[in-house]
């Protein structure tokens, strides 16, 4: 069971999936190659072991292909009282619209509210993207989000060639898992995304992966695995409500 007492928090949470974060973990299958939590799996080729890929490198690599996911770099808000004048007009436009049906009173009181509720969430925003920037100094992140996963490979030139021959193999295999399809496009209530377990943001990647494994990856990131089977939801969240709360 979830245990969903704590419903003062005021964290957000984020879950869906990328083909890009799962192409990390098919190439540990493919190679064979263990990394703490994902060393579940046997076989494969160990030719990326061979040029030089260890835990380490691979793990490096993975943290800057979820950094290319961290939506908390598309919120800059660069002038955060001319965003919310802007919200509170095109609100305003809205209800004009549709007046007959909400009959709200847009007077001045109903307009310094409205603008002030936009303030803070865009002020909240803007702290957001200022702490991404702090989380990752020196990156260069028009480079990251503008690369697939095999130019994000920062080390062995001969690895990157290989990975690169990877991704394309891996096009037409991507979302081949049909139950971790299923859970992403089958509409659902996500009880911990409406009640939180952390006060902090956290954006969670189900991945493609043949064991139950769960990982969080400083700052922001849980990776929890799907593996190609039924899986029920209520077990699911309970997985990630975990590994969420380890994350604090």
């Amino acid at each position: 069971m979830i245990n969903t007492s704590n419903s003062s928090t005021t964290g957000h949470i984020r879950i869906g999936s990328s083909s890009l974060v799962d192409f990390a973990f098919w190439v540990l299958l493919q190679d064979g190659l263990h990394v703490p939590l994902f060393d579940k799996h046997t076989g494969g080729d160990q030719i990326l072991q061979h040029y030089g890929m260890n835990a380490q490198s691979w793990h490096n690599w993975l943290k800057l292909i979820l950094v290319r996911h961290d939506n908390r770099l598309i919120w800059h808000v660069p002038d955060i009282n001319t965003a919310s004048e802007k919200n509170v007009q095109s609100f305003q436009e809205i209800l004009d619209i549709n007046n007959q049906i909400n009959n709200v009173v847009c007077n001045e009181s109903w307009h310094d509210s409205q603008k002030q509720l936009y303030l803070q969430e865009l002020t909240e925003q803007e702290q957001g993207y200022q702490s991404a920037l702090a989380d990752y100094p020196g990156l260069d992140f028009n480079f990251i989000i503008a690369s697939n996963p095999p130019q994000l490979w920062q080390d062995e030139k001969g690895i990157r060639e290989i990975i690169t021959q990877l991704w394309h193999e891996y096009q037409p295999l991507k979302y081949s898992n049909q139950f971790l399809s299923e859970i992403l496009i089958t509409p659902k209530s996500w009880q911990v995304e409406l009640t939180p377990p952390t006060n902090k943001y956290r954006e969670i990647y189900l991945v493609d992966y043949p064991y139950e494994v769960e990982m969080f990856v400083s700052p922001i990131f849980c990776i929890v695995s799907i593996p190609n089977r039924p899986i029920e939801q209520v077990q699911l969240e309970s997985r990630i409500f975990n590994i969420i709360q380890s994350s604090e």
